[in-house]
């Protein structure tokens, strides 16, 4: 089952095996991406999209293993995107993903 944003069987299982550790997990998750999320806007601010291409790479994996398909494959377009050398959209995609990640905070800070 998946909302929009989330695939929920994924975290079930997620869940199941890690037990008391998955809102350990859930945080690890939340604090880690919202810095990405920070590294990503400022690193376009500065035009360092090497810096902006790992960032997206990072959290485009964290976010996939989580479940948070959408904002994994937000991630996986501005992470080509940069490595491609196509910079004229990575402010749309920061946009994005900022957008899909306030989402997914919301509905994993519901399960924990």
């Amino acid at each position: 089952m998946m909302t929009i944003h989330l695939n929920l069987e994924q975290l079930a299982e997620l869940k199941e095996v890690l037990e008391d550790e998955f809102s350990v997990l859930i945080t690890t998750y939340l604090q880690d991406a919202e810095l990405r999320q920070q590294m990503i806007t400022a690193a376009i601010q500065s035009k360092d999209y090497n810096e902006v291409r790992l960032a997206a790479h990072s959290l485009k994996g964290a976010s996939a293993n989580l479940g948070a398909l959408m904002l994994a494959e937000v991630c996986e377009h501005l992470e080509h995107d940069c490595r491609a050398g196509h910079y004229d959209n990575c402010e749309m995609y920061s946009q994005k993903i900022g957008d899909e990640f306030a989402i997914v905070r919301r509905e994993l800070e519901m399960l924990v």
